[in-house]
């Protein structure tokens, strides 16, 4: 291991745990201030507590990939196409329909074991 990847490791811990540090912070603060603060400030607080621990550990190797990820998670998102209103009410009106066969299926085979089972029971 290169003398940098060692410090780049060291750097990325540190970075980490001083994040965690800052969200059990936030956390912690949310909770302490209970009877305190207005519900909105701990709200306000604990939420800047988070975005600051995000901030930093997105300066991590894990922060970046992180961070790439959802970029292109949202790429694909945006790939996405989605169904028009008539396509919509057209499947579902096709789920309803096979949803109703499929019981009414269903309903048929168990009134059939169940007069199988009730003859088999009473002996003829």
């Amino acid at each position: 291991m290169k003398q940098t990847d060692k410090h780049n490791s060291a750097m990325d811990t540190m970075l980490l745990g001083l994040s965690l540090l800052l969200l059990a912070g936030g956390i912690f603060g949310f909770y302490y201030f209970e009877s305190q603060a207005l519900p909105v400030i701990r709200v306000v607080g604990l939420f800047a507590a988070i975005a600051i621990a995000l901030a930093i550990a997105a300066f991590t190797v894990r922060g970046r990939a992180m961070l790439q990820f959802f970029r292109n998670s949202d790429i694909e998102r945006r790939k996405v196409v989605w169904p028009t209103r008539p396509e919509t009410v057209q499947t579902t009106i096709m789920v309803l329909i096979v949803t109703l066969i499929v019981a009414a299926i269903l309903f048929l085979f168990d009134s059939l074991l169940s007069v199988i089972v009730r003859a088999m029971m009473t002996g003829g």
